[in-house]
């Protein structure tokens, strides 16, 4: 877990070190076709940083309006997220992807407050002092909704079709908003998401919901990895008892609770990634999520 978490920051670090030498509401480059934007939110009570990339084919659209795909921790994924959008362009006759707009919603290096949907007071893979910032996923998911989706909805020809991308903690905020606040995204991408967060609380918590909700018209794609060590199936792994699973093998019990509430009319993909670990996983995934979910980016 250490080194999951090292290897984060690193990337996170060259992510944003990069980023910083723009400054915030300018396009970074011409090559990259990029803008940062900035948003104070009182919400959170500190300026937040968007980035937005808008396909060269829509920038002078006057009255169509175009899908939207936001995803987390943007300094480390946004770039890929759109090589991916462009090689799906090229591989999609109806080029979607190349209508698509893509916001990245910045991390200030407080993951584990903004992405936590429940305080807790120790947990073995936090320190104390990460510990007490966590809990603050409420009013994240209250900026998305009342100061960035307004300020992308004025600013950008964005439609109602909306896709949101989060991958560990922030997956874990995926399915959150999945289950708590479905209204705000029609299309939902989990990957290898942190459901061991607080006991398993909100995994708990969706056994409920998702036998008792009803969630047509949305989507789900939820990507698992592969333990570092030692390769096993999913079969395995919901039987295997020893520290290395204790990450995974809630998201393989979500899947299950998924599977037997079909009634509930959520469409549904899930990939068990055995060649690829918590950090590695993240690219194929999206690209996966991103062809599983794309041809109802366009539902108006």
């Amino acid at each position: 877990m250490l080194m999951r978490g090292i290897h984060w920051l690193l990337l996170l670090f060259t992510a944003c070190n990069s980023a910083s030498q723009n400054a915030p509401g300018t396009t970074v480059s011409s090559s990259s076709d990029k803008k940062i934007d900035t948003i104070h939110s009182k919400i959170l009570n500190e300026d937040r940083f968007i980035w937005v990339h808008v396909p060269e084919a829509i920038r002078n659209a006057t009255t169509k309006k175009f899908p939207v795909v936001f995803l987390f921790d943007a300094e480390a994924n946004f770039d890929d997220t759109k090589n991916i959008l462009d090689k799906l362009s090229k591989e999609s006759a109806g080029k979607i992807a190349d209508e698509t707009i893509l916001v990245g919603i910045g991390n200030i290096w407080l993951r584990y407050r903004d992405y936590s949907p429940s305080h807790v007071d120790s947990s073995p893979w936090l320190d104390d002092n990460t510990a007490k910032i966590t809990g603050g996923g409420d009013a994240f998911i209250s900026f998305i909704e009342k100061e960035l989706l307004p300020f992308i909805n004025k600013n950008y020809p964005v439609s109602s079709s909306r896709t949101i991308i989060g991958h560990s903690m922030g997956g874990l905020l995926v399915i959150n908003i999945l289950l708590k606040h479905q209204h705000l995204f029609d299309n939902y991408v989990a990957i290898d998401p942190s459901l061991w967060w607080d006991s398993q609380k909100l995994l708990k918590e969706s056994t409920v919901i998702l036998g008792n909700r009803v969630f047509e018209n949305k989507s789900l794609f939820l990507a698992v990895a592969n333990e570092n060590g030692k390769r096993m199936d999913p079969a395995q792994i919901k039987n295997d008892t020893s520290a290395k699973t204790v990450l995974i093998r809630p998201s393989l019990s979500m899947i299950d609770h998924l599977q037997a509430n079909k009634q509930n009319k959520l469409r549904f993909e899930w990939k068990f990634y055995k060649d690829d670990h918590h950090m590695s996983v993240n690219a194929p995934a999206t690209y996966d999520a991103l062809s599983f979910l794309i041809a109802s980016f366009y539902k108006d």
